[in-house]
């Protein structure tokens, strides 16, 4: 039985460049993932916020995960990613499907023609009434494959021994997967539960999430018929068997209450929140108060406004241009920012979702994007107010990547100001509706800004927010657009095709260089994280005595943002 428990790490910590290279790699199997459920117009595809709900599965499971997932079989990773929600309900404590599956190899040890092997293997499979069945999940592994081809140890030389080859590997074998709370000795229990009703374990993949559950997947022989709701039925038994055996010394296989969530005995399972039926995020458009229009974009407008008393920003979507593309990035912003909460990131309130009134609320940033402050306000950062704006957005950024999401979209366009002079992310990543004064289009204004693997339309990571953010770093340093003497193609041209980046002034702070430069790596896995950025800039700003850029707490403009300015260059 080959047996794979790769989630425990042996020896040394796998260097960053492993890390990023299976980062990578399971970007490339997502991507590809995906786009088989949408070619094959898979319904749970169609739901809005699917994609990134995709992501945040493969992100919540090992690289490994991804790496040896049968991309063919896009369909098993919807059933693991409903497994493990299913898993998240105490009720259910353990839950598991079984399907019918059958193994053929590639090749198998000498040369034997390939069509009359496929004539014999089908021959012999309607002889057997073996019907055609899908391979494993993991299907990929070569100890199934080699399981598959062993015909007693001897060779396959003549047609008889072919056709006894093609008996072995056409006979259908069962996947079970398992999901459940993780927790010591989880796997060798449920090894035991299978061996019970006489199963033997062919090979066996175990994966273990970053929030605590398990999905562990066995492909195993010895059921005697086909028909899984028999096998379905068989594993149930005995499931309550386990359970049942409260005298045994054997820790239980269904995880406890206390498992699940830490609590007294006397506490109940969890907190029962009283409910009206709505979602709190659900907005009563009626309830809205307009004022003036601050930004116009392609396919919305952007109003200052009220909502409950409260001070908002109100993205409104045009109703004569919505779309079905339209709505679907409008379903995947709410989605992301209903999740998210950090000082550095615009606060999301609520929205309206029924149309024709569709529209996102958001606190109002009183002092507009920092774009506009630059280029459209002739405003100017001085080093220390430079580093303060820049810990700020590598602040928000950490928080985001932490959470998984990629903004894709990073620049001062996106980074809005408040009454405060506190600088926070917007507008990320999912939503391409731009609203904001003095904003390009989103299909060029970005490419100033974009990464080189995205210009390239090759897979990338969260690391194209970081060349952005050094982009973002020198407009900051320079007060100009980058690229200005060119077009925005001209530029994408150059930053991929001529290593094209902006010229860094001269007698520029050396480690603010360092980091520029950096971050503006043509290789991603070169480029810092934002953890390392954010050490990186609070160092500078101790030295120029900002300590972490923080403000001083007089009320009236003073400390590092003394120098945030408005002014002629």
């Amino acid at each position: 039985m080959a047996m794979d428990e790769g989630d425990e790490s042996c020896g040394s910590r796998p260097s960053d460049s492993k890390q990023n290279r299976q980062n990578r790699e399971r970007l490339e199997v997502f991507n590809e993932v995906l786009g088989r459920l949408q070619q094959l117009d898979h319904e749970e595809a169609r739901l809005p916020g699917f994609e990134d709900q995709l992501w945040l599965h493969f992100e919540r499971l090992p690289p490994r995960y991804a790496l040896d997932v049968n991309v063919e079989r896009s369909e098993d990773v919807l059933t693991h990613k409903r497994l493990l929600h299913l898993a998240e309900d105490p009720a259910c404590r353990l839950v598991f499907e079984v399907r019918l599956v059958q193994v053929h190899p590639t090749s198998c040890g000498t040369s034997v023609d390939s069509d009359r092997l496929d004539s014999l293997v089908n021959d012999d499979a309607q002889s057997s009434r073996v019907g055609n069945h899908p391979p494993p999940t993991f299907g990929s592994s070569p100890n199934l494959e080699a399981l598959a081809l062993h015909v007693n140890g001897s060779q396959v030389e003549d047609g008889d021994s072919v056709v006894h080859s093609a008996s072995r590997f056409s006979r259908p074998m069962h996947e079970i997967t398992f999901s459940t709370v993780d927790k010591p000795k989880l796997l060798s229990q449920l090894t035991s539960l299978v061996s019970e009703i006489g199963l033997n374990i062919e090979e066996a993949h175990a994966f273990s999430t970053v929030d605590g559950f398990s999905l562990d997947v066995f492909v195993v022989d010895g059921w005697p018929q086909e028909d899984t709701e028999q096998l379905r039925h068989a594993l149930e038994r005995e499931i309550l068997k386990f359970e049942g055996d409260s005298s045994s010394n054997q820790p239980s296989l269904f995880p406890t209450s206390e498992q699940i969530e830490p609590s007294s005995k006397s506490s109940p399972e969890y907190v029962k929140i009283p409910t009206d039926g709505s979602d709190v995020w659900e907005i009563d458009a009626s309830l809205l108060k307009f004022a003036n229009k601050v930004g116009s974009g392609s396919f919305g407008d952007l109003y200052k406004g009220t909502y409950c008393s409260q001070e908002v920003a109100i993205k409104v979507l045009k109703a004569d241009l919505l779309n079905k593309d339209m709505l679907t990035e409008f379903a995947q912003e709410v989605f992301i920012m209903r999740k998210i909460r950090h000082k550095n990131v615009v606060q999301f309130i609520g929205a309206c979702t029924r149309p024709p009134n569709l529209c996102i609320l958001t606190e109002f940033m009183s002092r507009g994007s920092v774009y506009n402050f630059l280029h459209k306000q002739r405003g100017a950062f001085k080093f220390p107010a430079l580093l303060k704006v820049a810990l700020d957005v590598s602040k928000g950024m950490n928080y985001l990547h932490q959470n998984n999401i990629i903004h894709r979209d990073l620049k001062t366009a996106n980074l809005l100001m408040d009454e405060h002079e506190v600088v926070k992310v917007a507008d990320f990543g999912v939503a391409r509706v731009q609203t904001q004064p003095g904003v390009m289009t989103a299909e060029t204004g970005t490419y100033r800004w974009m990464a080189p693997e995205v210009i390239e339309h090759k897979p990338y990571d969260h690391k194209a927010d970081v060349f952005s953010f050094g982009v973002v770093l020198w407009e900051l340093l320079t007060g100009e657009v980058p690229y200005l003497y060119l077009t925005p193609l001209q530029a994408a041209v150059g930053v991929v095709q001529q290593g094209l980046r902006p010229t860094i002034p001269k007698n520029t702070n050396p480690k603010l260089v360092e980091l520029l430069e950096r971050c503006w790596q043509q290789n991603p896995t070169l480029r810092p994280d934002f953890s390392e950025i954010i050490e990186m800039l609070q160092h500078m700003a101790k030295e120029v005595g900002c300590e972490g850029g923080e403000r001083h707490k007089d009320k009236s403009i003073g400390g590092c943002f003394s120098a945030l300015k408005r002014g002629h260059h």
